[in-house]
């Protein structure tokens, strides 16, 4: 309901229809409409972010890959609560909806930013603040792509599976890097191994 509807539309006797119970027992169990919303991003954000932790491998363009490819198959796995993830961060009306999807995306974008740092010299401010918008703009295009997947008529889908979906954000990704490279002074410019590289595959 949350993934389909914008929050205020969603009542609790919508869910308890839809659940096939009654109004009572989601009071019972969550209390307040709230609750049971905020309940529903928690329980996202923790799987995506457990889910993205576990990715092995050291900082490389094939781990971004591996990084991508489980976020697109967890949003296909639990498409509501992705979707309301989405949704969440643009209900004003709930600010600590916000504050988790926000908590995630500068959790991922920080693990990003760290893994490329990692492969350049000593970063200036100018460049940090350059690649940390260029970061969140490749997040906010995943986002974007994984969203409009997931709307597609199911045989438009079936051509655009997870694999493809983390080979578009890899692409993506080294454009992010190849602009910033071109932009940055020589010393602050990202090397040639890791997450600069080229893909393994």
């Amino acid at each position: 309901m949350f993934s389909c509807r914008p929050y205020a539309a969603v009542s609790i006797s919508d869910i308890a229809e839809a659940a096939g119970v009654s109004p009572p027992l989601i009071v019972f169990y969550y209390g307040t409409k709230r609750s049971l919303y905020l309940e529903v991003l928690q329980t996202a954000v923790t799987s995506i972010t457990e889910g993205l932790r576990d990715v092995p491998g050291p900082p490389s363009l094939d781990r971004l890959r591996a990084s991508v490819r489980f976020y697109a198959e967890y949003a296909r796995e639990h498409r509501a609560g992705f979707l309301s993830l989405l949704r969440g961060s643009g209900e004003s009306a709930i600010p600590e909806a916000a504050a988790l999807v926000e908590t995630l995306r500068r959790q991922v974008a920080d693990r990003i930013l760290a893994d490329v740092a990692a492969d350049m010299p000593p970063l200036d401010d100018a460049t940090r603040t350059t690649l940390i918008v260029g970061i969140r703009g490749y997040l906010g295009y995943v986002d974007a792509a994984i969203a409009l997947w997931l709307d597609l008529p199911d045989e438009q889908r079936a051509h655009v599976g997870p694999d493809t979906l983390a080979d578009l954000a890899v692409g993506a990704f080294t454009g992010t890097l190849s602009a910033l490279t071109a932009a940055a002074p020589a010393s602050s410019r990202p090397g040639t191994a890791g997450m600069a590289g080229r893909p393994d595959s």
